[in-house]
């Protein structure tokens, strides 16, 4: 794909009317999904432009774009503790459109470069997101999953994803007895994010400023949020959890742990299901790995054979996860 600083300028002045581009800034930034470059307008502004580079990336991107009206409501009610993305145009390019926006504010860190009080931010923020009322998502015509359809969309997934012949029958095995273990999933949905990468979350004086990638967002099951704390290691976990549990103003159930270890194993899959989607051999090849080795370790760990687990104990103040990632 041959996207170039140029081209993306040329996509920002056809998005919005009277914007006079004089330059670029930096590196444009490529992944599977998309491409993203910064231009400069003659008033000093600087404009993000997002290139999708693939139809589910396209996908995603309107999601995203539908969602941010809602969103924007919910910030303007003091619902949200940090900015969102604000669509300011946009342009017709090969299968979907490109978003152009104001840069967001902020810098995005590995999360497990986060200092305790930085975990803590980002707990606080996710803990926001899961209280947000439904409607934020039902109004922008984003999906809406009770638990037990969560639950039979994640046993489709399995499904879909057992006919490439990539998933090893004990992997296989143990996801359809936690799926259909009916005393896993019973859970209260809320809104959650979706796509909890540290690319999405951009950062401040060590608080979270900006949160972009909604396009997965959803009314779901909160651990599937959740999964992504599993790899911080313990000193972060222990109190991202603690200010998660203080906002919800609740402490995570037995189940809830569980299905976020589940939801941390089944990423694999689901990483490979985007290759499959995608056509790109490179990521089919590095999940089919991944599954491998997850496998592997089932099979060698007798503290793993009976599914997902996950303890913690605050009395010696550290969280232990089953996290094979």
């Amino acid at each position: 794909m041959n996207i170039s600083p140029q081209y993306l300028a040329a996509l920002a002045v056809e998005a919005i009317q009277g914007l006079d581009a004089v330059g670029t800034r930096g590196q444009l930034a490529r992944n599977d999904d998309y491409v993203t470059g910064t231009v400069i307008d003659a008033r000093g502004r600087h404009w993000r432009v997002t290139y999708p580079a693939n139809a589910f990336a396209a996908t995603a991107l309107e999601a995203e774009m539908a969602l941010a009206p809602e969103l924007l409501n919910e910030l303007r009610a003091s619902n949200l503790p940090f900015d969102i993305m604000r669509p300011a145009g946009f342009a017709t390019v090969p299968g979907g459109r490109a978003a152009v926006y104001p840069e967001p504010f902020g810098k995005a860190i590995e999360f497990e470069d986060m200092t305790p009080d930085e975990a803590r931010s980002l707990a606080r923020a996710i803990a926001a997101i899961h209280l947000l009322p439904e409607r934020v998502i039902s109004d922008a015509g984003l999906p809406v999953y009770n638990a037990d359809e969560w639950r039979r969309r994640l046993l489709a997934e399995l499904s879909d994803a057992d006919h490439t012949g990539y998933v090893p029958p004990l992997l296989r095995r143990r996801w359809d007895d936690a799926l259909t273990d009916s005393s896993l999933w019973r859970f209260t949905p809320c809104v959650i994010h979706g796509d909890l990468a540290g690319e999405n979350f951009l950062w401040s004086n060590g608080s979270i400023a900006t949160v972009l990638g909604w396009g997965e967002a959803r009314v779901g099951d909160p651990a599937h949020d959740l999964a992504s704390l599993l790899p911080l290691p313990d000193e972060l976990l222990l109190p991202a959890i603690e200010s998660y549990e203080n906002v919800r103003g609740a402490t995570l159930d037995e189940p809830t742990r569980l299905r976020a270890v589940f939801m941390s194993e089944f990423s694999i899959l689901r990483w490979l299901m985007h290759g499959v989607r995608t056509d790109v051999r490179e990521i089919q090849i590095e999940a089919v790995k991944m599954l491998d080795e997850l496998a592997d370790q089932v099979a060698l760990d007798p503290d793993l054979a009976n599914g997902p687990s996950w303890h913690m104990d605050i009395a010696e103040g550290t969280v232990y996860g089953t996290n094979t990632l």
